[in-house]
């Protein structure tokens, strides 16, 4: 177990030691020179003195291998630079536009998973019914509807018309409403395709079908004979959203005024911010990978195959 706990966390190191080396490889790959970039968002004119100056200023003289080197281990000690274009400290406006982010995804993922199983099991217990078929018509409106499109019909009607939720910012607590809403009816639509389907190949099954017969009582069934076997599937494609969402989605971001992390990278790519650019890749890179060991692990607690497997292969390693 102990040298199992030892190979996790090398391959850990070592994935995160990819991460960091693509992520420094892809910004020096860019045709834009970062000293002209620096020099024109700081409203410095760009001449060949000015230029070397910033090159010599911002470590460029360097070799690749000494650059990086330099680079990693500032980011080891804390200090990812200063941004080009906001004159701050980077480390502090990659965080709060992570945490604002991170505060939407996590309501719109509250809002997908609790809507998507609570219509996609209704959907699939009364398959054939009029609930069944009104359930599948949103599911095939919402899938079908564009997100900015969607966003400005939400703020039409509830901003300008009624005139009960904030449109943009995020001054008061009902600002979120407007964005999480209009995140998750899209994602809303695919996931009760999805667990509606797999619920009724639960439902079809044997197991479902004798406890049935049983008298078993409803919730019962479903809590222990469709959700616990559907949960594998719901936990990658769950995870898999919210990886999604943590990492920001810029139309939303865009269309109300929500300064996360996906509107800090797309201006830092616009305005060639490198410090900010390498800042976010990395978090991107992080999370990611974070996300998956998660999901590995919650895969492996849901399926009693994988924890088989695994108990095997510890005895025999």
């Amino acid at each position: 177990m102990f040298i199992k706990g030892i190979k996790k966390i090398a391959s850990i190191l070592a994935a995160l030691g990819v991460v960091s080396l693509m992520t420094f490889l892809l910004i020096k790959a860019s045709s834009s020179d970062p000293a002209e970039n620096f020099l024109r968002v700081s409203h410095i004119p760009i001449t060949p003195e000015a230029v070397a100056k910033a090159r010599e200023d911002l470590g460029l003289n360097l070799s690749l291998p000494e650059q990086y080197v330099m680079w990693l281990g500032q980011i080891m000690q804390g200090n990812f630079g200063i941004s080009y274009l906001y004159k701050s400290d980077v480390l502090t406006l990659v965080v709060t536009g992570f945490l604002s982010t991170l505060h939407l995804g996590i309501v719109t993922f509250c809002l997908v998973l609790i809507g998507s199983l609570g219509l996609g099991l209704l959907s699939a217990w009364y398959r054939g019914k009029w609930i069944d078929k009104f359930i599948r018509v949103f599911t095939y409106i919402s899938v079908s509807m564009p997100t900015f499109w969607l966003g400005y019909l939400l703020m039409i009607v509830f901003g300008v018309y009624l005139k009960i939720l904030p449109v943009s910012g995020k001054e008061s607590p009902l600002s979120i409403v407007l964005p999480s809403v209009t995140m998750s009816i899209p994602l809303l639509g695919q996931y009760i395709a999805l667990i509606r389907r797999h619920a009724i190949e639960q439902l079809s099954s044997d197991h479902a079908k004798n406890a049935i017969l049983r008298g078993v009582n409803s919730m019962y069934l479903i809590k222990n004979h469709v959700l616990k076997n559907m949960m594998p599937v719901m936990v990658s494609s769950y995870m898999m959203t919210f990886a999604y969402l943590i990492t920001g989605s810029l139309i939303i971001e865009e269309v109300f005024s929500w300064r996360g992390i996906g509107h800090l990278f797309v201006s830092a790519v616009q305005a060639g911010d490198v410090p900010v650019i390498q800042a976010c890749m990395l978090l991107f890179g992080v999370l990611f990978l974070s996300i998956n060991a998660l999901m590995q692990y919650a895969m492996k607690k849901s399926n009693p195959l994988l924890r088989k497997e695994g108990d095997y292969c510890g005895e025999m390693c």
